[in-house]
């Protein structure tokens, strides 16, 4: 009985310690296929079952390019910033089980479609700059978590890392 004592007293003080973090703490990977519950990467190299991940479409929008007035007007989204989270039940090879089908479709093709890891922590302190990987055509420029307190101890800085067109 000493022993339960003492493993919840230390967990106890875990939460209310929290967590410090920085740097990047994001896992990122290029979706190949997306259908039902299943999602096929490039590397599921940082990602683990149970995990919380986020699904996201980078690329697909259409915008005027004729030099007038309308210039650059949207003229479809085509999926461009779709985005939901889901959980990882299975991995097996370069294959990704979530824990419910997907809700939207993707279009992996010509949008960019990345998975981005999501950490889940209770209290987490941003102890030095928290930024993301840079964007590079393919993955990163997403910088996500969930906490329910967040304390900033220092910056977010996501500068020129995020998607460029």
């Amino acid at each position: 009985m000493k022993y339960l004592l003492l493993i919840v007293f230390g967990l106890f003080i875990n939460v209310i310690k929290g967590q410090s973090i920085s740097g990047i703490i994001n896992n990122y990977a290029s979706v190949t296929g997306a259908t039902g519950s299943s999602i096929v990467v490039g590397t599921t190299a940082g990602f683990a079952v149970g995990d919380q991940i986020l699904i996201i479409q980078m690329q697909g929008a259409s915008v005027v390019t004729l030099n007038n007035i309308t210039f650059g007007n949207i003229t479809s989204y085509g999926g461009a910033g779709t985005y939901e989270f889901k959980n990882i039940t299975a991995i097996s090879g370069l294959s990704i089980t979530v824990n419910s089908p997907l809700t939207n479709t993707y279009d992996v093709v010509n949008g960019a479609t990345q998975i981005v890891r999501v950490p889940v922590m209770c209290q987490p302190t941003v102890t030095s700059t928290l930024t993301c990987t840079p964007w590079n055509g393919t993955t990163g420029g997403v910088l996500a978590l969930e906490a329910g307190t967040l304390t900033l101890n220092s910056d977010l800085n996501v500068n020129a890392a995020g998607f460029r067109g």
